[in-house]
């Protein structure tokens, strides 16, 4: 769980308890059995406590050594954001993507997640996004590092969109 603090904390920050504990719990199946608000205030009081995070008016955010040890966890993983920036583009979002990585690819699906939030687009549930084109590069280091076959993607219109 601390390793997907960081990753949130990183991408959305600065973010309240609440916002936190809604990413946690929507994010992964696995969660939701281990969620509960007193372990995860345990957690963060932990991680605040050994130097990862700070808490500043109610916002959580990641320390320089908390943002150190997220790139050092996946450091051989192309990035094409940095993990710190949450990036929105302002192109029209009419591409689905639903993914369905393995447990034994998991950092990759982490990565994949935080990606697509760098590239814009919104979580509607459970590995099911909607944002804007992707770039050619992106899909084939999808491919490349072979979990292209695991996500399919769906291009919708406006009228499509209710």
């Amino acid at each position: 769980m601390v390793k997907d603090i960081l990753r949130i904390t990183a991408i959305y920050y600065p973010m309240g308890y609440r916002e936190l504990y809604e990413h946690l719990y929507n994010e992964d199946p696995r969660n939701r059995k281990q969620l509960n608000k007193n372990s995860l205030q345990a957690t963060l009081s932990r991680m605040k406590k050994n130097g990862l995070l700070k808490n500043h008016s109610k916002e959580w955010s990641p320390t320089p050594e908390g943002e150190e040890l997220l790139r050092s966890r996946n450091s051989d993983i192309r990035r094409f954001f940095p993990a710190t920036k949450h990036r929105v583009r302002n192109s029209q979002k009419n591409l689905i993507i639903i993914f369905d990585v393995p447990e034994k690819k998991r950092r990759y699906r982490e990565w994949l997640r935080s990606e697509l939030v760098g590239f814009g687009f919104t979580l509607i549930q459970k590995s099911v996004w909607l944002g804007p084109s992707l770039p050619k590069e992106f899909i084939e280091y999808l491919s490349e590092v072979g979990i292209l076959k695991y996500v399919k993607f769906f291009r919708a219109t406006e009228k499509d969109l209710i």
